[in-house]
């Protein structure tokens, strides 16, 4: 991609999360943030005054096409709930906008895949808001199993809990695309399929809409045995129904030679038969800090390497897509169904 002094960018959706990947972005003189799209007039003027300079606004479900069309952007990022993802996204590439994306990329495997595939067709630039893929205990722990350091991957145990009473739009079953186990559990989903280099084969399981006793309108809690394609099996659990604050986890990957554990904010190895090691996290040198980092250095041509490239985000929507079933229907549900049901293959998440 030919070098550009500056990129020109454009938010739609203003509100909590995209203001502050936005202003963070906006650090680099590099980064003009030029137009903001929202249905409140009031997330594009908070937008506004945290930069410290006025965005033009275009207000209005359908305000995001009309900043698109007009206001000469190089990019734009997709911060608005969930299901709409997709409409922006495939309205912005399809204009040869690039595009930096919340998580989850874009409900549903099959959309999922279809955005990724108009990107690439078109040369663009489209990176998931992932942003564990760099941190560096999580970059170091990938690069252990791509290495063979814990032999072929055979177990895992992912735990995730936080106090989700469903806010906002994400408790709306017309925004949300599947609670919680869509929302910040889509972040373990995608750290899971990335560290281990694997793809997702079938679930059985269950999940709840339960929070603090009371039904809700999404699902809050879920619990699932997970087959990944070399045969690997093992624990996902996402919970909503917490009662501290914070975020804790458990993040655990058994291989055939050591375990790897994500403990106390540290990383161990752990050799079977043999004594843990802690192992200190590195980033590689040239490694970006940050999604928006890598964004705006691909686009600018200062790199090659897009660390979260849409076809991460459509194995995680396929992922998710198997879960909310097997928990809704009571049943193991696999992977190559519902991508049958999709059209699409396995061949198209490579």
């Amino acid at each position: 991609m030919a070098r550009k002094k500056v990129m020109r960018f454009g938010v739609i959706g203003c509100g909590g999360a995209g203001r502050a990947r936005t202003i963070g972005m906006a650090k680099d003189p590099s980064v003009q943030v030029v137009a903001g799209s929202d249905t409140a007039a009031a997330n594009v003027d908070k937008l506004s005054d945290g930069l410290g300079c006025a965005v033009q606004p275009f207000i209005g479900p359908d305000g995001y096409r009309e900043m698109i069309d007009s206001a000469d952007l190089d990019a734009v990022g997709v911060f608005g709930p969930h299901t709409l993802h997709y409409d922006h996204a495939k309205y912005a590439l399809s204009k040869g906008k690039h595009v930096l994306i919340e998580k989850p990329m874009v409900c549903g495997v099959g959309p999922a895949i279809e955005t990724a595939k108009l990107a690439k067709k078109k040369g663009l630039v489209y990176l998931i808001h992932y942003q564990r893929h760099y941190e560096p205990k999580y970059i170091t722990a990938r690069q252990l199993i791509q290495k063979g350091e814990i032999g072929e991957v055979q177990s895992f145990y992912v735990y995730m809990a936080q106090d989700w009473p469903a806010p906002s739009w994400r408790g709306d079953p017309k925004y949300s695309g599947g609670g919680q186990l869509n929302d910040s559990g889509s972040h373990y989903q995608d750290i899971l399929l990335w560290m281990t280099g694997l793809q997702p084969k079938s679930a059985i399981g269950s999940l709840d809409c339960i929070y603090r006793g009371k039904k809700m309108k999404v699902e809050i809690n879920g619990s699932f045995s997970v087959e990944l394609s070399n045969g690997a099996a093992g624990r996902l659990i996402i919970i909503g129904d917490y009662i501290r604050p914070g975020m804790p986890d458990d993040v655990r990957i058994m291989g055939s030679k050591a375990t790897l554990l994500f403990t106390g904010g540290n990383l161990v190895l752990h050799p079977h038969g043999g004594q843990p090691q802690q192992i200190e996290p590195q980033r590689p040198k040239g490694y970006p800090a940050s999604p928006g980092e890598n964004f705006t250095r691909l686009v600018l041509g200062r790199m090659k390497t897009n660390h979260v490239d849409a076809i991460f985000g459509a194995r995680v929507a396929l992922l998710t897509d198997t879960i909310l079933k097997a928990g809704k229907s009571n049943r193991r549900a696999t992977c190559e169904s519902i991508l049958k049901r999709a059209k699409f293959s396995e061949k198209d998440l490579r």
